[in-house]
């Protein structure tokens, strides 16, 4: 986990390692498979606005690919955009529908705000406490999107994509103006992911 104070509130920005977010999805795993989607989808980049609305009819697959899926989010603060997703991830919203008798235009989590902050806040006691690491107290859900951000940025980066920063703000639905772009570097891009690092230190001869 990588912290930075926020420059003109109290209490911490966070940004979870591959490990932590695994942590925290199972966290709420096998009991509450609705959670575990919520904050899935907001590890996908999610506002926590457009996660009440996702559902099954939004999913589809990428073109030529038989496990490449990409959601189409049409009501998103920016507008209409899609963005990757794991094939894990509609497979549990799939089942998740089959399993309440949702339709295919009913929202898979369709619950309140305030409900998706009790569910994080559930989970970061559990974690903190389970840790011993008073950190996971500032954990929100803006966090997750915020580690979703930095997190696809930099691999992309690091695989030598051109164009690293626009398809992030294109998936995550940051405007493409200038004031989007410094939205998006100053309050989301954080530190270079341990995941990251760990791989270019194996062009270092050095380590």
């Amino acid at each position: 986990m990588q912290t930075r104070p926020y420059p003109s509130k109290s209490g911490r920005r966070l940004w979870l390692s591959r490990v932590e977010q695994q942590w925290l999805l199972e966290c709420v795993d096998e009991d509450y498979p609705r959670r575990r989607i919520a904050l899935d989808l907001a590890l996908t980049g999610l506002r926590s606005d457009e996660v009440r609305n996702v559902e099954l009819r939004h999913f589809e697959r990428l073109d030529g690919t038989e496990d490449k899926w990409r959601l189409t989010i049409p009501d998103g603060k920016t507008g209409t955009r899609s963005t990757p997703v794991a094939r894990d991830l509609r497979e549990r919203v799939k089942y998740l529908k089959s399993a309440a008798r949702l339709r295919a235009d009913e929202p898979i989590i369709d619950v309140s705000t305030r409900s998706l902050r009790d569910w994080i806040g559930e989970a970061r006691e559990e974690l903190a406490a389970d840790l011993d690491d008073e950190r996971w107290h500032d954990l929100g859900m803006h966090d997750l999107r915020r580690t979703w951000a930095t997190d696809t940025f930099y691999s992309l980066a690091f695989e030598g994509v051109p164009i690293a920063e626009e398809l992030t703000m294109a998936w995550g639905g940051w405007a493409m103006t200038d004031s989007g772009r410094e939205t998006f570097r100053r309050n989301y891009l954080g530190p270079v992911p341990d995941h990251v690092t760990s791989r270019a230190m194996n062009h270092l001869k050095t380590f």
